[in-house]
């Protein structure tokens, strides 16, 4: 009998312990769950599904402003960018096609990062990190979708314009990007027109698609500097004969220097006869177009009206500037990117078909023009422009 209770009483004991130990895990599981619903952010999370599924075309474009079908050449195009550096260390990478609409909806409205980043079901740090990371991979296929018109007619502005300018390849102008600047370099950004801003400057065909950008020169500088500056005017200004043939020209406003392949509108220093001002009138008609573009890029990509460019650590941690002095430059750097990737964007719409109204009231467009300043290094050209300009004005 002594050997049976004994028995008896070591089993109940090790029953009593099990399920005690039972009793605890589930305990320890309550109180784990609720620490996790504590401590975790409520996020949206079907999101992507109604976006895929549930949308039909005409809201999909009312949001993203792209179609679908846009949305996938960019995929294709961008994809083996974006994956280029892969690990398979740290956390999952997010999914290719949350990237890259979330990156189109950043793009194309004006929420920030942590509104961004709670809609596609992230955290405001990872959103971040995300959208940049999208923007380099998507700035890598600028030469497929904006590249220079060799051997192109000029039969387009012909069929645009009644009374168009014969011979134009393009419409060049500067379009100012407001921004958020550095403090320490506020004055360096701060245009004519009293607030901060990066320079884009462009040109555009008769079917409103950049041929040419140039972006991220500070605010403050006049469109003749940058012109000067950027790699167009310096090949136009050295070697005529490289890109432009001498029959040919592009248009601009008088903040451009008069060349033998940059035409600009007589000034008024002086009672123009009625050549010149149809001469003017017919320049004007046919240099609309790069409004245009402008016009319909930032209504398309609202997020252009205002760049704030905010950067964030690993942890999601806020960088300022005024600690990181190292980040103002990258801050700027990806601001222009921005605008770059914007412009692709806006090429790959128009070459998908994927229109939208342009705003004939282009009151979103801040161009500065300003009377440009002639250099001794320009004489040859400008006299040649004068003599084309003059030869023109008389037909």
């Amino acid at each position: 009998m002594d050997n049976t209770t004994s028995l008896f009483v070591l089993f109940f004991g090790l029953n009593h312990v099990h399920e005690s130990n039972k009793s605890l895990d589930k305990q320890k599981k309550i109180l784990h769950h609720r620490l996790s619903i504590s401590n975790s952010k409520i996020r949206i999370t079907n999101f992507m599904l109604v976006t895929r599924r549930m949308y039909d075309d005409l809201d999909f474009k009312s949001h993203f402003w792209l179609t679908r079908s846009s949305i996938e050449v960019l995929m294709c195009k961008v994809k083996p960018f974006y994956f280029l550096r892969t690990t398979k260390m740290g956390r999952p990478l997010v999914a290719f096609e949350k990237s890259t609409l979330m990156t189109v909806w950043y793009m194309s409205n004006t929420e920030t990062f942590r509104q961004v980043g709670d809609r596609f079901g992230l955290s405001r740090g990872l959103a971040c990190r995300t959208i940049h990371k999208f923007i380099r991979a998507l700035s890598k296929i600028l030469d497929e979708f904006i590249f220079w018109p060799i051997g192109s007619s000029t039969t387009d502005f012909k069929n645009l314009r009644v009374n168009y300018m014969p011979n134009t390849i393009g419409c060049i102008d500067g379009c100012h990007i407001r921004i958020h600047a550095p403090k320490a370099k506020r004055s360096d950004y701060t245009n004519r027109k009293m607030f901060q801003s990066i320079v884009l400057m462009a040109v555009c065909n008769a079917h409103l698609e950049f041929t040419y950008i140039f972006s991220g020169w500070p605010g403050s500088s006049h469109d003749a500097r940058v012109f000067k500056n950027c790699s167009l005017g310096n090949t136009l200004l050295e070697t005529l004969q490289e890109i432009i043939s001498r029959s040919h020209h592009l248009l601009g406003d008088s903040a451009f220097p008069l060349l033998e392949n940059v035409l600009v509108p007589f000034k008024a220093t002086h009672i123009l006869t009625d050549k010149e001002k149809l001469f003017n009138r017919r320049l004007s008609s046919t240099r609309v177009v790069i409004e245009q573009a402008f016009g319909l890029l930032l209504r398309r990509f609202r997020r252009l009206k205002f760049l704030n460019i905010i950067l964030y650590n690993i942890l999601g941690t806020l960088l300022y500037f005024k600690c990181f002095r190292s980040l103002e430059s990258k801050s700027i750097e990806l601001m222009s990117l921005t605008v770059t990737g914007a412009c692709i964007l806006h090429n790959l719409a128009i070459i998908n078909n994927d229109l939208i109204e342009v705003d004939e009231n282009l009151t979103d467009v801040d161009t500065l023009i300003e009377g440009h300043v002639s250099s001794a290094s320009m004489a040859v050209t400008q006299r040649n422009g004068i003599s084309k300009r003059n030869e023109l004005a008389s037909r």
